[in-house]
């Protein structure tokens, strides 16, 4: 399955690793960590303005307009059609 982020881009669900709010990885905490990743993979940012949520892969960071909660969503709605999930 894929999950549709932006600009026509769509990644396979199988290769994220984690989906975070933007306002949460460039706090204090996370912030470290995030610069780590940018230092071994590809930024794409999707968005200029607006930047709601970062999506982590092997390869690539992603940042995205979508809030968290709609990129969820997105990813359980082929669960939800095919009925392998509850």
């Amino acid at each position: 399955m894929y999950l549709f982020l932006e600009n026509n881009l769509m990644i396979p669900t199988k290769d994220i690793l984690l989906i975070i709010d933007y306002i949460h990885i460039q706090s204090s905490e996370n912030i470290e960590f995030f610069q780590n990743e940018l230092k071994h993979k590809e930024l794409v940012e999707l968005t200029l303005k607006d930047k709601k949520s970062v999506v982590l892969t092997d390869r690539k960071v992603y940042v995205t307009s979508y809030g968290t909660q709609t990129l969820f969503s997105r990813c359980n709605e082929f669960f939800n059609i095919i009925g392998g999930r509850k």
